[in-house]
């Protein structure tokens, strides 16, 4: 017996762009022409069957996959990356459809889904997998990677840029024959990969010291170390709620001044100017970007997959990471050293050309060389300038390095993504680097719809710190209002059936909510009321494969999903066709994960 089950919407997807939109918007309402849309699955809708959830979400795009890589199994993620990152994204659409409007484009209606929320987080990673592979040389070592225990029992991450001060550091700790070379390579993939072991060597040397005495010895060798903080430590920081992009105007707007912003056609205002030749929302819109890593440029690559042109600054040994240079596609490229004032000079006349200028240099870099916003913006009204740090304006952080799993444990991100009963360390996806770009692009969009409604030049500040929080923001609203549901301080509270399923043949999820159990049960022949029923219902269906159960479930109402085992079977799924590209080498990526009409 089919059982007809209507495919509820993705209600924190649909919640989180909401409550962006009504955050940077302030009190202007949503103008009536901007119509918005996320569904489950995407433009291709009925391509994947049956009722869509953020668990087969994962299972399905490959999040699972890779978030197990260090397990060598999948592993479902206590957050809800998917569903938030596409709030995210349709806040995104919804701010581009607005700038495009107030340069005289007409309405543009929005839709995205969570399945290409998953997909386009996944880029960088579908990229290696499929254009390089994603084995590291050699087999994996006989430990763990970080988080490192303490002699005192704390948890905490470690990081430098420099292997010089990695091998100082676990020789001052007394690491003996620990293999550090073959480490530092492993260690330093880990970005990546999103997979690490290490010599246990290390674990047992972090472990010979308390807390105090390893901060110590990383301020004298110049690492940067923070110990994993719980979400109750983090709620009691102030600011560190703080997940949206911080707007600043530089300058009084040209539509008061009746100066124009840069490039504006003659007679144009508040930025309305020529779309250009281009397609999207932000076509003729002009970025120069010069970021590094995956942070910043991962935000260039969203803008342009919105219509803008986009030029990165490259500096003249090349970007880092030949894996990253997936998230500069479709983007022009000029060399230039701006440790020189010739490289400098330079970067200001293409700046002086653009809409938007983003980077993601150090503190204090932008002013030392005479490029901060309120710089710039003095000779070029109308630009929005974007700055994507690590940390944001948080005091006592800065002098730490910006990095992704440094902010995963000082945000207390691992608390959400482990279910109780296992370790709450950060995951090795980076994902304050990709949450952090989204919020970037955001915030770029939210200065471009500044710009127009009021006019001006206006500062952005996003950073890594932001886009931990906005990950887990509804977490964090939901323990502090002490109405947790499915959650204990945060952690999710999974039975037998919340995590994906062994079975003779493939992996299985399943989606329990909503009365999921009993029209399990029903397949299953379990009584849903019986003493350990969730359990008795795995064993069943752990004797048949996977792909055999997954479409019977979804005909009896229940979302069920075979696990991706790899990110080259996702590739190869043809139901997710229509949402992939090649990107050369052999690589896939995400196609834009908008459709604007």
């Amino acid at each position: 017996m089919v059982t007809t089950v209507v495919a509820a919407r993705p209600e924190l997807a649909t919640e989180t762009c909401r409550r962006r939109l009504r955050a940077l918007l302030g009190a202007a309402p949503l103008p009536p022409a901007v119509d918005w849309d996320i569904s489950w699955h995407g433009p291709d809708e009925g391509a994947v069957e049956g009722p869509g959830s953020e668990v087969c979400i994962q299972a399905l795009a490959g999040l699972m996959a890779v978030h197990g890589r260090d397990e060598g199994r999948p592993r479902r993620l206590g957050l809800e990356v998917a569903s938030v990152a596409a709030g995210l994204l349709a806040a995104q659409g919804v701010l581009a459809s607005m700038v495009a409007q107030a340069r005289g484009v007409p309405p543009l209606a929005v839709h995205t889904s969570v399945l290409q929320g998953a997909m386009v987080i996944l880029s960088h990673y579908l990229m290696v997998a499929t254009a390089l592979g994603d084995a590291v040389d050699g087999p994996p070592l006989e430990a763990p990677g970080p988080p490192f225990e303490s002699r005192d029992g704390r948890w905490f991450e470690v990081e430098t840029l420099n292997p010089e001060c990695w091998k100082a550091l676990w020789e001052d700790l007394g690491a003996g024959d620990a293999d550090l070379g073959r480490a530092w390579t492993v260690f330093r993939w880990r970005y990546e990969r999103a997979a690490c072991s290490l010599p246990a060597g290390l674990h047992r040397a972090a472990a010979r010291h308390t807390l105090a005495e390893l901060e110590a010895t990383c301020r004298r060798l110049g690492l940067s170390m923070v110990a994993l903080r719980t979400h109750e430590e983090v709620l009691a920081l102030p600011g560190l709620d703080a997940d949206l992009p911080v707007l600043r105007a530089l300058d009084p707007g040209p539509l008061a001044s009746g100066a124009a912003p840069p490039g504006a056609a003659p007679g144009g205002a508040g930025g309305r100017r020529p779309r250009g030749t281009g397609e999207g929302p932000l076509a003729g819109i002009r970025v120069v970007e010069a970021t590094s890593r995956i942070q910043g440029p991962f935000a260039g690559m969203l803008l342009r997959m919105l219509g803008a042109d986009v030029v990165r600054i490259q500096p003249p040994e090349g970007d880092y990471g030949r894996s990253f240079l997936v998230l500069h596609r479709e983007k022009a490229t000029i060399t230039l050293d701006l440790a020189t004032a010739a490289g400098r000079e330079e970067l200001r006349a293409r700046v002086a050309g653009a809409d938007v200028f983003l980077h993601n240099w150090r503190p204090g870099k932008a002013e030392e060389w005479g490029l901060d916003g309120d710089t710039l913006a003095a000779g070029h009204p109308g630009l929005v300038y974007a700055y994507a740090s690590g940390w944001g304006p948080h005091p006592g952080v800065a002098p730490r390095l910006g990095t992704d799993f440094l902010v995963q444990a000082y945000t207390g991100l691992g608390q959400g993504l482990h279910p109780m009963g296992t370790p709450a360390g950060p995951a090795r996806m980076v994902l304050c680097d990709l949450f952090g770009a989204l919020v970037t692009a955001e915030g770029v969009l939210a200065g471009l719809h500044r710009r127009a409604e009021a006019g001006g030049s206006w500062a952005v500040e996003t950073s890594l710190l932001g886009g931990a929080m906005a990950l887990q923001a509804h977490v964090l609203a939901a323990e502090a209002g002490g109405r947790e549901e499915g959650r204990c301080r945060g952690r999710p509270l999974w039975g037998p059936l919340d995590h994906p399923l062994a079975t003779v043949e493939g992996t299985l999820a399943v989606d329990v909510a909503d009365g999921g159990l009993a029209r399990l049960g029903a397949v299953c022949e379990v009584d849903p009321e019986a003493p350990g029923a969730p359990r008795l219902v795995a064993e069943r269906l752990a004797r048949r494969p996977a792909a055999a159960w997954a479409p019977r479930l979804r005909e009896a109402g229940v979302p069920a999903e075979v696990v991706a085992r790899d990110l080259a079977t996702v590739v190869a799924d043809p139901r997710l066709a229509s949402l992939l590209e090649p990107a050369g080498d052999g690589g896939w990526v995400p196609r834009s994960p908008w459709r604007f009409g």
